[in-house]
């Protein structure tokens, strides 16, 4: 239980990380849980970290301080390899959101979306048929290509932050 918390607080990282976390945390402590051992449940093994850094090497730019992430037609990825690759692209510099692809079956394609909370991943997320929380959202398409999945993730980004991130970087370059 405490590895999850872990995760699902990205190590108490994440903003929705309240008292209660922190509470429910002591109460396993009692019950004798271990941080390291917690802690190393969740660690990758060499093969799986190589899958992630794969798909986090696949970055584009479809909007400013928006990155996305699309797995070869071919390649079938683990769904949580498609969410560490999320996370992981949203510790990079400059990136306020992202969307990884890829498919997890031969029919069925991912896509693990996050924010840094500036953008709302969920309302784009539903917009393609996905759903879930501000900063963290997924979506899953039966039967499509990488390559439509890829138009129509950017077609939404060019649509309902097309003119945002625009505006955005007009300011950036104008404080600079």
């Amino acid at each position: 239980m405490l590895s999850g918390i872990f995760l699902d607080s990205n190590h108490f990282k994440s903003k929705s990380t309240g008292l209660r976390t922190f509470e429910s945390c002591t109460i396993l402590k009692e019950y004798g849980a271990d941080n390291s051992m917690a802690d190393d449940y969740l660690k990758d093994d060499y093969e799986e970290y190589r899958a992630v850094t794969d798909l986090v090497r696949q970055l584009e730019h479809p909007a400013y301080g928006v990155v996305c992430s699309f797995a070869p037609e071919d390649k079938i990825v683990d769904d949580a390899t498609i969410s560490k690759a999320a996370n992981l692209c949203m510790t990079l510099k400059g990136n306020h959101a992202c969307f990884v692809v890829a498919h997890v079956t031969n029919k069925r394609i991912k896509v693990s979306a996050r924010s840094d909370g500036s953008i709302n991943v969920q309302l784009l997320a539903e917009k393609l048929g996905g759903g879930g929380h501000f900063s963290m959202a997924a979506i899953t398409f039966d039967n499509n290509k990488i390559e439509d999945v890829k138009d129509a993730i950017y077609n939404v980004i060019q649509k309902y932050l097309g003119e945002a991130t625009a505006d955005a970087k007009s300011r950036k370059f104008e404080e600079e």
